[in-house]
Parts: structure tokens; C-alpha cells; sequence
């Protein structure tokens, strides 16, 4: 029913109004005292009469009346909103009814928002799952979300309300956990904006929750045979603090090795094995924490990786102008050696040079010339006066094939910089004070950017870099300035040949050769980016050649998961300036154990194998965060409430009132027809009067 009265809504103040209304009033009047004495008072009366209602009806105009109308409320329906946590966390098993998932499901079963199905009991109650965002759910939803969004999943909630809609409150069903990176305060007040107050319950054991859970760090392409190789992995604690973590490293499904780990108070601590493999092949690792007591998760306890172990030769051409004592006895480490193939060309004169092939069988050694020489070689090492023995053009071709064939030039010097892998030094009887010392050091002139020095000397009082190492494009460069390392070939404290300084250069040559893309002797190669894939990401493999890839253009690449053909890709060209470097890019869409092959332009198969794991952080930090839901409720105008709260809660809700104020609006009562004319026809009646009359 519309109800409706008259007032004024003046356009201007009612005292201007009034002041106006006497001013133009007095003149009138005043006019026609003046007039009256040219016309008969009845005729005077009836000009001023017209004229004094013209003028009266203006000023009534300026007052503006207006009806005043009230307007029914709209139909709102209220509602409400049921928002449950659908994320991985909530299969957590740690309640009295079993999962959290399952608690909460309980809750909303004996509260009466759902039936029995799991189902809304009326449309007044709308249920919502959310993870990475929310969705209206007709029944109670699974937890196989993989993340969870609060800030998101509010924001869509609040916008899903209908116009004729009103909701009551969100009854949040959750574990806290947020991976949106909004703070709770924000999204509260954007639910306090819209009048609708959060009323959370937490769901889960709050800070009692134990896991342990176990990630690879580190990933090398190959290994050699019978050579100290490290599987790295990151232990992640939750509510395990202070305590000891055994971890155990498999080989093949075999326990090799074991140490305890103390967590400490950090959430997070690493752990290394050092492997030795007898023979070549590629083996499957994995590193498992032993449950702890009281753990409930434990799927992500264990951690595979794969480590492929070769015994190819390497390739190493010695270059050297000028005999010095270093160079000499690293030559003689490397001929003894069985790892490597060497290839010597020293000048003792301008005219005489002494060239040594470890293989006589391969025929005269002739220095390289153009990048294709250089590409046959793995290694090179370049000792003093190189002008006597390699033209400006052979160093600009060497350059070329470090720079972009994926080389490395080892260079050792009177100067430089280099940083190689000095645990050979350390497991040496004494460690590296033990060693004999050096004769000389010699400062760097100029630092290169990029470059990272590992190990200094001490010359002239300062430290200066010993050994700095330094990317050069797709190759390495590694430059050693110090004097006297020959005199770690005689260390009294170790027996044989298999000295300290043999080890060193072993293993620092074998370090270099494991962070490039070739195995020794290989004109091509498939690699992968990684060994471990977490589930949503994408692994990449590269095809390279040693020499350019004779105008091959694609690859087919074959990605199996056990005997299933997961999928078919190509290796091409993803920059057209690089037509060789050929790439494929993959997601897994599944967890497991894959291998990808590719079959090459000369017809050899190379095969690259990774798994895939479902690293999620809603199954790895599984504690549940009352904190954070109690700054949500809060700033929405609601509260944390318990699950014995609850009914109580659901009863104020349900007796809440829709209170609103009636609207009215102003409905102008004079803007019509009849108006106008009245007050045109007051003043024409006068206009015409005073011309019939001769006043005019």
C-alpha cells in the first residue's frame, strides 16, 4: 500500500522566498496605487488581484511542493551460506569423526543445514565448496582440491548473491589453510561490506599435527663409475621440533644407508648420501624419513631420483709453450688415469715440440684448427706461452666451441680465478692444511663479473683468489693462480701413486664435465631440466649436437609412463636465430615414473628418465591455522565459534529479522500542464487588461 502527503522542498531557502514574495508584493501594490488614479478602483482592483495571484503562484513554485510517497521494501530472501573447505588438507585424519572433511560434514548433518545425502535441507541454505576458488555445490564435496584461495572463494561467494538476495552470514567450515597471500583483515572487511559476518569453525588438531616429509634438492645429469657421487634431499618438519628424523637412502628398494637427522627448531633440514656405483647404468634412488611417532600422513615421506653413471673416457688435449713444474705433473696425473684420454702437445724450443697420444692406435696428433677440432675434445688445458704454439685463428675457433658448442677450457696460470669441488682436498689425510704449501700466489688483476671465487691464498699479506671459476656462454672456464700444487704429488702420508694432488685434479675435472651437456664421446644428447617434476609444472628437454645438427629441423621424442605412450612431442627449434638447439617442453598428467627417447639423425636413442610427484602444500603443512580464521571472523563482523557453539549460533541466525527503514521518494506535485497555464493565464489576463484599459 502506497501512502502519500504533501510537502515543500523549497529550491531556495524559505526566508529568501518570503523576503522575495513581500518585496514584489509591495511594488505591485505600490504600482497600482499609482495606476488607480487613470482607472476606476474596481477596474485598479481587478489588475492588482491578477497580478498578485501571478505572482504568488511563482512563489509557491519556488517552495517546490511535493508528494511525499512511500515505498514498499523489496521481497529479500534471506539465506545461509555454507562454505566448506574442499582442499587435500581436510582428508586429514585427525579428528573424533575421522577426517576433518567428514567432522564437518557430521556438524552440518546434526545442525540440520544438511540431510542425510549431504544435500541443502531448504533453498534457504546455500552450501559452497572452495579451494582454488568457490563453486555452489548440490552436495557435500570431496577434499581433492589442491589449493586453497579464502580471499578468492569470499569474494565469489559474496558476488554469487542475487539481487532479491540477503544472506544471514557465511558459516565457514575449514582448517584455515590460505594460499592467496591476502591478508585475513582485508578479506574480512570485504564480507563486512556486503553485511555479511563470517562465523568460522576450525576444523583439525591446531599446532599438534607431526609430519615429515622428504624433497629432492639437487640433480645431476651422470655420474662416473666408481666415483663419490651426492643424492641431496630437504627434510620439512610440522610439529616436530626438537626431536631426531632417521632417513634412509634406497638403492633399487634397498635400504643402503642410514643417518639420523635432529630437526632442531627449524621447519626445515638438509640431508646428503654419498653414493659409489661399481658399474655403468641408471639407478633409481629414493630417500624415506621413517615415520614419526604419531604421524598421520605418510605418502609424502619418500622421495625417488635418478643418477646415470658412465665410463666413457675424457676427452683432454694439453697445450703448453713453455714447460713449467704444475703443468708437468698434472700431465703425468691425467696420462695416469684411466678416466681420461690424453692428448699432449708441449714446446720445449721455437722448433721443437713433444706430442704424446695416451691411444697411439688413433694415429699423428695434429693441433686443432677450426671449431669442428676443437669440438673433440672434452677437456683442454692450456698452460704458459700459447702464442709458440696455437695462431690467432685457432684460439678465436676454440673460443667459438667453449663459447657455443658447450665445451670447457681449463686454464691453468701465473694468474686467474677458479673456484673447483675441493672435497678430495678435505677427505685427504689432514684436510688441506695438511697439504704441502704452495709456493706463490699472483693477484688478479681484473675480476670478471659472474665469476665466484671458492678458494683464496695469501699473497703479500692479502687474499687474493686461488681458484675462480666463470660460465663462458654454454662452456666453463676455470683458471688457477697459484705456484707449487705439484708439490702435493708428494705428500709422505700417502702411499702409491694415488696422490692428493691426482685426486684433486680427478675430481675437479669430473666436476666440470657433470654441469655440461655431453658425456665424452658423444655427438649427441638428450636432456632433461630435472629428475623431479612436481605435478603441475612442466619438464623441458633439449637436443644438442656437438656439431651443428647437418639442417636437422625436428626430433620425435616419446614419453612413456611404464609401457603407456603418455605422449608424443617434438624437439624444434623454440628461437629461430638457434635453428640447432632444438627443446619440447611436457607436463606430466599424472604422478609416476617416466621415460622420454629420442632417436637421432646417426640413429642412436638417447633416453631420459624423471618422476613425477605430487608436491602439494596443503599435504605437506597440515596444521590447522585457528589464528588466521579468527582475524577473518573478526573483521567480518562474526566470531570463531566451536562446534558446540554452533546450534546456538544457527538459532540467533534463523530468528534474525530483516529490519529496514521504509523508503520514500519526493514526487513533485506541481510539474503538470495545468500549472503553466494557470500562471501564463494570470499574467496574459493582466498584460491584457492594462492594454484594453489604455494603461499600455
Amino acid at each position: 500500500m502506497i501512502a502519500a502527503s504533501l510537502v515543500f522542498d523549497p529550491l531556495i531557502p524559505v526566508p529568501l522566498v518570503a523576503g522575495i514574495g513581500v518585496i514584489l508584493g509591495a511594488a505591485t501594490v505600490a504600482a497600482y496605487v499609482h495606476v488607480g488614479t487613470r482607472v476606476s478602483r474596481a477596474q485598479n482592483s481587478v489588475l492588482a488581484l491578477f497580478r498578485l495571484l501571478g505572482l504568488g503562484a511563482v512563489l509557491l513554485l519556488l517552495l517546490q511542493p511535493s508528494k511525499i510517497e512511500e515505498v514498499p521494501p523489496p521481497d529479500i530472501q534471506r539465506v545461509t551460506v555454507v562454505a566448506v573447505d574442499a582442499s587435500k588438507s581436510m582428508a586429514q585424519n585427525d579428528t573424533d569423526a575421522g577426517t576433518r572433511a567428514e567432522s564437518a560434514r557430521a556438524l552440518l548433518v546434526d545442525t540440520g543445514l544438511l540431510n542425510s545425502a549431504g544435500a541443502p535441507v531448504n533453498s534457504s541454505v546455500q552450501l559452497f565448496q572452495f579451494g582454488a576458488d568457490a563453486t555452489q555445490a548440490p552436495g557435500f564435496p570431496e577434499p581433492s582440491a589442491p589449493t586453497t584461495r579464502i580471499h578468492r572463494s569470499i569474494s565469489t561467494i559474496l558476488a554469487s548473491l542475487r539481487s532479491n538476495e540477503s544472506a544471514r552470514a557465511i558459516l565457514l567450515f575449514s582448517d584455515g589453510h590460505d594460499f592467496d597471500l591476502v591478508n585475513a583483515a582485508k578479506t574480512g572487511f570485504l564480507a563486512r561490506q556486503r553485511h555479511v559476518p563470517i562465523f568460522a569453525v576450525a576444523l583439525g588438531r591446531q599446532g599438534k599435527v607431526r609430519d615429515a616429509a622428504v624433497h629432492i634438492t639437487g640433480y645431476q645429469p651422470f655420474t662416473y663409475v666408481k666415483q663419490k657421487a651426492r643424492i641431496t634431499a630437504a627434510l620439512r618438519f610440522t610439529g616436530v621440533e626438537l626431536e631426531t628424523v632417521r632417513v634412509e637412502l634406497l638403492r633399487e628398494g634397498k635400504v643402503v644407508q642410514s643417518k639420523n637427522v635432529p630437526t632442531g627448531d627449524a621447519s626445515e633440514a638438509p640431508v646428503e648420501f654419498e653414493v659409489v656405483e661399481e658399474k655403468t647404468g641408471q639407478f633409481e634412488y629414493e630417500v624415506r624419513a621413517v615415520p614419526v611417532r604419531g604421524e598421520t600422513d605418510r605418502e609424502n615421506n619418500a622421495a625417488l631420483t635418478y643418477l646415470n653413471v658412465v665410463d666413457r673416457q675424457v676427452q683432454v688435449l694439453f697445450l703448453e709453450g713453455a714447460p713449467y713444474w704444475d703443468t708437468t705433473f698434472l700431465q703425468r696425473s691425467l696420462l695416469r688415469n684411466d678416466k681420461m684420454s690424453v692428448n699432449s702437445v708441449v714446446q720445449f724450443t721455437r722448433d721443437k715440440a713433444r706430442t704424446i697420444r695416451k691411444d697411439p692406435k688413433l694415429g699423428e696428433l695434429k693441433l686443432p684448427i677450426s671449431t669442428q677440432d676443437w669440438s673433440n675434445y672434452d677437456i683442454v688445458i692450456l698452460g704458459r706461452s700459447l702464442e709458440r704454439l696455437l695462431t690467432p685463428e685457432q684460439v678465436h675457433a676454440m673460443e667459438t666451441y667453449v663459447r657455443d658448442g658447450s665445451g670447457v677450457r681449463l686454464q691453468v696460470a701465473r694468474e686467474g680465478q677458479s673456484t673447483p669441488p675441493f672435497r678430495a682436498l678435505a677427505g685427504a689425510p689432514g684436510g688441506l692444511d695438511a697439504q704441502p704449501e704452495l709456493i706463490a700466489g699472483h693477484a688478479a688483476l681484473e675480476k670478471k663479473p659472474l665469476s665466484a671465487t671458492l678458494a683464496t691464498v695469501q699473497a703479500d699479506g692479502e687474499p687474493t683468489p686461488g681458484f675462480v671459476h666463470r660460465r663462458f656462454g654454454n662452456g666453463q672456464v676455470l683458471a688457477v693462480g697459484v705456484d707449487g700444487l705439484w708439490r702435493w704429488a708428494f705428500n709422505a702420508k700417502v702411499d702409491g701413486s694415488n696422490t692428493i694432488f691426482d685426486r684433486f685434479w680427478d675430481n675437479l675435472i669430473l666436476w666440470l664435465l657433470a654441469s655440461r651437456d655431453f658425456l665424452p664421446t658423444e655427438k649427441f644428447a638428450l636432456r632433461a631440466s630435472t629428475a623431479n617434476i612436481p605435478l603441475g609444472e612442466k619438464i623441458w628437454f633439449r637436443a644438442i649436437g656437438r656439431e651443428p645438427l647437418a639442417g636437422t629441423r625436428e626430433i620425435p621424442l616419446i614419453v612413456r609412463r611404464g609401457e603407456e605412450i603418455a605422449a608424443r612431442l617434438t624437439l624444434a627449434a623454440p628461437d629461430a636465430r638457434e635453428p640447432d638447439r632444438l627443446a619440447a617442453e611436457f607436463e606430466p598428467p599424472a604422478r609416476g615414473k617416466y621415460e622420454a627417447t629420442a632417436q637421432f639423425p646417426d640413429g642412436t636413442r638417447h633416453s631420459v628418465r624423471f618422476i613425477a610427484f605430487d608436491e602439494n602444500l596443503e599435504e605437506a603443512e597440515v596444521a590447522t591455522d585457528s589464528g588466521y580464521l579468527r582475524k577473518l571472523c573478526e573483521a567480518s563482523g562474526g566470531k570463531l565459534v566451536t562446534s558446540g557453539e554452533l546450534p546456538k549460533l544457527l538459532t540467533e541466525l534463523r530468528d534474525d529479522k530483516t529490519r529496514t527503514t521504509p523508503a520514500t521518494r519526493l514526487v513533485s506535485a506541481w510539474d503538470r500542464a495545468l500549472v503553466l497555464w494557470l500562471i501564463t493565464g494570470l499574467f496574459a489576463a493582466d498584460w491584457y487588461l492594462r492594454r484594453r484599459w489604455g494603461l499600455c
